[in-house]
């Protein structure tokens, strides 16, 4: 990745978390208010992945008997 794309990412990640007050609860709560916002006026909002890892088939791959 690009350092200026690392960068810009950090500091989104800091005005997030001083909009917060550095409060995770608060932060989560900010985040799911503009994503309803985002979806309301149109936008895509993409839901994270299950969040059951399925990684049986990566195992079986990475672990095999050889």
């Amino acid at each position: 990745m690009n350092d200026e794309i690392i960068t810009a990412l950090r500091a989104a990640k800091e005005k997030l978390a001083q909009e917060a007050g550095f409060d995770m609860e608060r932060l989560i709560a900010n985040i799911q208010q503009e994503e309803k916002l985002s979806a309301m006026h149109g936008r895509v909002v993409l839901q994270p992945a299950d969040a059951k890892p399925s990684g049986l088939g990566f195992q079986q791959i990475r672990f095999v008997n050889h």
